[in-house]
């Protein structure tokens, strides 16, 4: 049986990368969503007891204009 680690709202993304969430209550189904290494997992509003969040793929390209040093370069 595989083990996945499994983060909860307001922890720190520990890896860039492509997260499913599942909500404490049964208001969305599981989404995926895009987190960047350093943040903070969402809250949820109507989740009283948070959102879990488990990686599935890593390794998440920034966008190239996303680095205000490289945008010159781009523009060119």
């Amino acid at each position: 049986m595989a083990f996945f680690n499994t983060y909860r709202s307001g922890d720190i993304v520990p890896a860039s990368g492509s997260y499913a969430a599942l909500h404490s209550t049964p208001h969305k189904l599981l989404e995926r969503s895009v987190h960047i290494e350093g943040d903070r997992f969402e809250p949820c509003r109507m989740c009283p007891l948070g959102v879990l969040y488990r990686l599935e793929h890593s390794g998440v390209q920034r966008p190239l204009l996303a680095d205000p040093q490289l945008e010159a370069v781009a523009l060119c």
